[in-house]
């Protein structure tokens, strides 16, 4: 028993195994975790190039799953300009920051920008063109909403676009007017797609992304699903893995249609004959991502009752007959189905379309998911356990953005949104992520809303659908890993499983739990490569092994 590459001793190890939740040291050699259990025994496995890690009462854990988010989208956001609420409170900064981007832009040039959010604007209200066009006059200007479903262009940009008050609205999205009838610049849902924006090459693609995954290693994210993967960010993943510089696990959904300016792949796809679970350890294909309705942000999510002080109820991308031939080829064709439907009429349609694929081909060993799943009814809920469907809710979203749900849609559909309680109750599966970069991507303020059901102002929404810290745990690591069929390798401590593993500040099932959203990642491993630490200063000296860190 010698040759181990790492063993962890001296600390908790919370392994996220239902059968065997906590151990004492773990034992790493060749990427996998080789055994779990006690210090003395792990010590057998010393050898001459072991490194011996004292984790000095600290706690060893899975590394995190982020089941939900955008990662070349995020790297690109990275190289733009920062609207985000943190930065820019108020339109009055937002503005100056696009005028500080114009000085040194070349006249003519696009100007981009990512993240802000009317309803943490001073303000509380959208920018218009017209405020942009006094920044910046000469340069075509697009600043993207923190949700993605919304932009705002000024008049240049609207001019390059070809977009005018006579271009009509295309199905599934809006162009914005005022009373009179002129263009604010505001663009919703597929209406974004009429923008001309220019592409980023594959070198930005490269920059962002070497900048995105240093930000997932802080975070101890080691695994991301990436649900709009096109060509481009296909390519650029396998860049990075040909010069072996990919270091985060990809689990790449394809857009499937034309929607939103994102170009559909689904019939290169099912062309060439991809299927779910194609590719390795580092990049491997899942499926095809659908979309059906907007945000609750932008009050285009597709509920059933309007959204408060409105008649609205959001917009509804595609009914059933349009969507479930599509979802039944790629089915047909062997890949899964992740669906966006936030409000309980896009989840109804989700639904109806997997019920009727499900009359002549069986999908429920599948896995396939709605994605976000905000407001499931008790009839969504017994569906989706009878289809085995996984909610990939994005309960991140009650922390950072909790707050403007409840405004939009009030206090009795916020108690049961997001209803994590609920899911457990059914059997469904579900998966915690964040839509970065919709939101930031740090796990602990995901899980810390999902046992809390606090918002970052401190507000609480539906105290009945909390849930255990362990469960919450297991949403980002097992729970995730489970959602691509990789729950024995994947977000958890156990012999066999890959070595993704990290040191975090404190044991978080013995924490006091407001103090959740102060955990620290101090050290994450890929592969049981060290891929991220905060300082050396934590690491103590074993003096009664060989080679100690």
């Amino acid at each position: 028993m010698t040759g181990a590459d790492l063993i962890f001793i001296n600390g908790i190890v919370l392994t996220m195994d239902d059968h065997f939740p906590k151990a004492r040291a773990v034992v790493v050699k060749d990427r996998t975790v080789l055994y779990v259990g006690e210090e003395d025994k792990a010590l057998t496995w010393e050898g001459s190039s072991t490194k011996v890690i004292d984790l000095d009462r600290k706690t060893l854990m899975p590394s995190f799953i982020e089941s939900h988010i955008h990662p070349s989208i995020y790297g690109l956001s990275l190289l733009e300009v920062d609207c985000k609420p943190d930065t820019t409170p108020s339109i009055k900064v937002l503005l100056e920051k696009v005028r500080e981007q114009v000085s040194h832009t070349p006249e003519g040039q696009w100007i981009i920008g990512w993240g802000w959010d009317d309803s943490k604007l001073a303000e509380k209200r959208n920018p218009t063109r017209w405020e942009l066009d006094e920044m910046a006059p000469h340069h075509p200007v697009v600043l993207k909403r923190t949700c993605a479903h919304m932009a705002v262009a000024n008049s240049k940009a609207l001019e390059l676009s070809g977009i005018s008050e006579d271009t009509p609205n295309p199905k599934g999205g809006n162009i914005e007017k005022d009373k009179s009838g002129k263009l604010t610049g505001l663009m919703q849902e597929k209406a974004q797609g009429l923008l001309a924006t220019p592409k980023y090459d594959l070198e930005d693609m490269v920059k962002g992304m070497e900048l995105a995954q240093k930000q997932f290693a802080k975070w101890g994210i080691t695994t991301v699903h990436d649900m709009s993967t096109q060509t481009n960010d296909l390519q650029l993943y396998q860049v990075l893995q040909e010069k072996e510089e990919l270091k985060v696990r990809i689990r790449p959904w394809m857009w499937a249609i034309d929607q939103n300016g994102f170009e559909g792949t689904y019939n290169e796809v099912l062309t060439v004959g991809l299927r779910s679970g194609f590719g390795n350890d580092m990049l491997k294909i899942q499926g095809l991502k659908f979309m059906l309705d907007g945000s609750v942000g932008g009050r285009t999510a597709a509920v059933s009752q309007p959204y408060a002080g409105t008649e609205e109820t959001g917009i509804l991308y595609n009914d059933v007959d349009e969507i479930y031939p599509l979802m039944e080829k790629g089915i047909q064709s062997g890949l899964r189905i992740a669906i966006h439907a936030i409000g309980d009429r896009a989840i109804d349609t989700a639904i109806d379309a997997f019920l009727k694929i499900n009359e002549m081909t069986d999908v429920t060993s599948m896995r396939n998911r709605i994605e976000h799943c905000v407001m499931p009814t008790v009839d969504h809920l017994q569906h989706m356990k009878e289809l085995k469907l996984l909610a990939a809710s994005s309960v991140g979203f009650l922390y950072h953005i909790g707050d403007n749900y409840f405004d939009k849609l009030g206090k009795d559909r916020m108690a049961n949104s997001f209803p994590h309680r609920s899911f457990k109750e059914f059997g469904v599966v579900a998966l915690g992520n964040s839509d970065l970069p919709i939101n930031d991507a740090n796990p602990w303020l995901g899980i810390y809303g999902a046992v809390t059901r606090k918002t970052s102002s401190g507000q609480v929404l539906g105290e009945n659908q909390r849930i255990s810290v362990w469960e919450a745990l297991k949403a980002y690591t097992t729970d995730a890993a489970y959602s691509s069929f990789e729950e024995e390798s994947l977000g958890i401590i156990k012999p066999g499983a890959k070595a993704d593993l990290m040191i975090v500040s404190d044991n978080p099932l013995d924490l006091e739990v407001e103090k959740i959203v102060d955990m620290k990642v101090l050290q994450t491993f890929l592969d049981g490569e060290l891929i991220y630490s905060e300082s050396d200063s934590h690491l103590y000296e074993y003096t009664g092994g060989k080679n100690n860190v």
